[in-house]
């Protein structure tokens, strides 16, 4: 089975989607990512796995917001009109991403899952974005993601 890493790394190569690698040590904190990447928090990619319960069925979605940002449930809710909405636990996120909490990319269609992505991030050059590994980012165009994912 293709490691997540890879799943982006071809996935980028596909699409014609020009980004830098970064080895650095792992930050499992904001802070320590910020740090170790030399970064601003606003240029940060922190992504969290979300389910909701539309009418129906139930979704997962990745939810991307700036480092600094904390998310706003109930508004999420609204956007992606659900009618329940909870973080994911540590097994759904292995389970739907193969990841583990800070190795999650803003990428969705990856995993055949949504994408809900802050708009503050079309003001960035560039974002700084996990890779599927804690020692491993990717910087690239958010407007590149926004292209690629067209996320909610």
């Amino acid at each position: 089975m293709e490691d997540v890493y890879t799943k982006i790394t071809n996935y980028f190569s596909l699409n014609n989607i020009q980004y830098r690698e970064i080895k650095h040590a792992p930050g499992a904190t904001a802070e320590e990512y910020h740090n170790a990447v030399g970064c601003r928090y606003e240029q940060q990619a922190k992504c969290l796995l979300v389910r909701f319960k539309g009418q129906e069925e139930k979704y997962y979605a990745i939810v991307v917001i700036p480092a600094q940002k904390r998310l706003d449930l109930e508004s999420l809710k609204t956007s992606l009109n659900a009618k329940e909405l909870r973080m994911a636990n540590k097994d759904e996120l292995k389970q739907v991403t193969g990841c583990n909490f800070d190795e999650v990319p803003p990428l969705a269609k990856i995993f055949n899952i949504k994408l809900a992505m802050d708009k503050d991030f079309l003001n960035e050059k560039e974002i700084f974005m996990n890779a599927g590994k804690v020692d491993i980012s990717f910087v690239v165009n958010p407007l590149d993601i926004q292209k690629l994912e067209s996320p909610v």
